[in-house]
């Protein structure tokens, strides 16, 4: 089982504008200006909220850099210890996403984020489409 840790967590997007002048005008060579560029990891984009079908106050909010590919969208993926996961689980799925939620709890986020691929099941849940209302 994975225990979790106190640790420090810091919240670069939260200062990637400060952080991205600071670089302005720095005489480094143009490989570590763009490693110390992708580290601080800024992203413009938009946040799309996708309600939560049969739950009428529910929603999940993505972040996209594209949002002109947002009609390509055909599916929704929660990480397993997003606080919906349980709720939108319907009673013939529970058992499946129960083992898959308790199985990955045990894998660090390291080699969650490394694996090359991607896993997951069914909830039984459905996100709305904002544009096109489908399931």
């Amino acid at each position: 089982e994975r225990l979790p840790l106190r640790q420090w967590v810091l919240k670069i997007t939260e200062y990637a504008d400060r952080l991205e002048a600071g670089l302005e005008g720095l005489d480094w060579p143009s490989g570590t200006m763009t490693a110390q560029e992708q580290w601080i990891g800024k992203s413009t984009g938009t946040e799309i909220d996708f309600k939560v079908d049969g739950m009428e106050d529910e929603k999940v909010t993505v972040f996209t850099t594209r949002a002109d590919t947002l009609f390509g969208v055909t599916y929704l993926t929660l990480a397993p210890e997003h606080p919906l996961v349980s709720s939108v689980t319907t009673p013939d799925r529970k058992d499946e996403v129960d083992a898959y939620v308790s199985a990955t709890s045990s894998r660090s986020d390291l080699d969650r984020t490394a694996a090359k691929e991607k896993t997951g099941v069914f909830t039984g849940g459905y996100a709305v489409h904002p544009l096109t209302n489908e399931k």
